[in-house]
């Protein structure tokens, strides 16, 4: 990876809604990276720039994403060439924090940055006067650049292309966090998720689809904690006189039941029967993993856990940005589609956790006492289970409905 162009860094794309991917095959032609996952990839990608392009590929409908990923693939591959001189596969969490610290103030100056030029010249060569940026990005500018490439590598490690996600951070915060229950999902956010990973299914990922549709789906019926959900066996679910409880050692190892609604046992059911389980309700004091890999012997981790739901989360925000394009020039089209975009961004937001508020919010919804919910939740301070009173006071129609999503898929 060598400096082809020392005098100025001339454009991957011809423009940005171009599907040549020439010149970005030419800088990528030899990517033996580190990360490269040992499985076969469901990409049927050999180098870094397939990978790329077939991800781009998978956002060619909806315009306004594909242009914003293309942008910021270009300015991210651009810099491996001519900074670090790396591959994407290359590429550790040090680079992205570096990557992340050069937004701010791109250098040298002259090369990346200057006023808007065309990408290429009349005669078909590129523009030497082209610059990648405009000027240094804002603070809001590189989380929104932080979450594309976040959703890039996702999707690398996702389809066995990558090992890791070099943009993979520790959550973890220093002192008590918030109980922020305004981060949850509603019953149609949910939904456009299952319908997102139904639309992705192909012949070489059902057992992914299968596994990502199962997780959202136990996160929402169960409320549990991240660490809860990778830390439990199918041996945890008991049949009490005829009824189904999850049992759950909780935070504070402490001992808690989950109620197992008919239409979560379906669910399970119909999992355990995809991947081909013995029995299709789990057997007493069975072994396998609440959410096993696909050997069916070992649970997935937690951070595996949170790169699915986020992959998952992106494929519903891009289904609902495709419905906003769809919307009507009309007053009430132009609602909607302000409506949809603002669940995109939403989703785009949302992670495991979301699904423990909205278990707790739609218990509340429900009907169910509040002493219950807190049991339910395993809180240990009956404060913290009434900050979900407030939706109860939001939206009382829908409450009938219970706990239930109403699947008909």
């Amino acid at each position: 990876m060598t400096d082809l162009y020392p005098d100025y860094i001339p454009p991957l794309f011809e423009n940005i809604d171009s599907t040549d991917y020439s010149a970005l095959s030419a800088c990528l032609a030899q990517t033996p990276g580190y990360n490269r996952s040992e499985e076969a990839n469901m990409l049927g990608a050999e180098t870094d720039s397939e990978a790329i392009r077939t991800f781009l590929q998978d956002y060619r409908q909806t315009k306004l994403t594909y242009r914003s990923y293309l942008k910021e693939i270009e300015r991210l591959v651009l810099w491996c060439i001519y900074i670090p001189k790396l591959t994407i596969s290359n590429l550790k969490r040090e680079h992205l924090i570096a990557y992340r610290e050069f937004l701010t103030e791109p250098q040298p100056e002259r090369l990346w940055c200057g006023p808007r030029q065309t990408r290429m010249l009349a005669t078909g060569q590129a523009n030497p006067e082209w610059r990648a940026f405009g000027s240094k990005l804002a603070p809001p500018s590189i989380r929104k650049v932080v979450s594309i490439l976040d959703s890039f590598f996702n999707y690398l490690v996702m389809n066995n292309y990558l090992a890791g996600n070099p943009m993979a951070v520790d959550k973890r915060r220093k002192g008590k966090k918030s109980n922020n229950t305004d981060r949850w999902l509603e019953r149609d956010e949910i939904i456009m998720l299952l319908e997102a990973l139904n639309d992705h299914l192909n012949e070489n990922n059902h057992f992914e689809i299968a596994r990502a549709k199962y997780i959202i789906l136990t996160l929402f019926y169960t409320g549990m904690r991240l660490a809860e959900f990778t830390n439990h066996t199918m041996g945890n679910f008991t049949l009490i006189e005829n009824e189904w409880f999850l049992n759950i050692i909780g935070k504070g190892e402490k001992p808690r039941k989950i109620v197992v609604v008919d239409e979560y046992l379906e669910v399970l059911a119909n999992y355990r029967k995809h991947i081909g389980m013995a029995s299709v309700l789990p057997e007493f004091n069975e072994s396998t993993p609440l959410v096993p890999a696909q050997d069916k012997k070992s649970p997935i981790t937690p951070s595996r856990v949170w790169q699915i739901v986020k992959w998952a989360a992106e494929l519903g925000a891009l289904k609902f940005e495709a419905l906003a394009e769809l919307a009507l020039p009309n007053q009430e089209g132009q609602e909607e589609k302000l409506r949809f975009l603002h669940k995109a961004s939403k989703l785009r937001k949302a992670s495991p956790h979301w699904f423990r508020h909205s278990y707790g919010t739609y218990l509340v919804k429900s009907g169910c006492a509040i002493e219950k919910v807190k049991e339910l939740m395993g809180h240990s301070d009956i404060s913290t289970t009434t900050l979900y009173l407030h939706t109860a006071k939001i939206d009382l129609h829908t409450s009938a409905r219970g706990l239930s999503l109403n699947l008909n898929f």
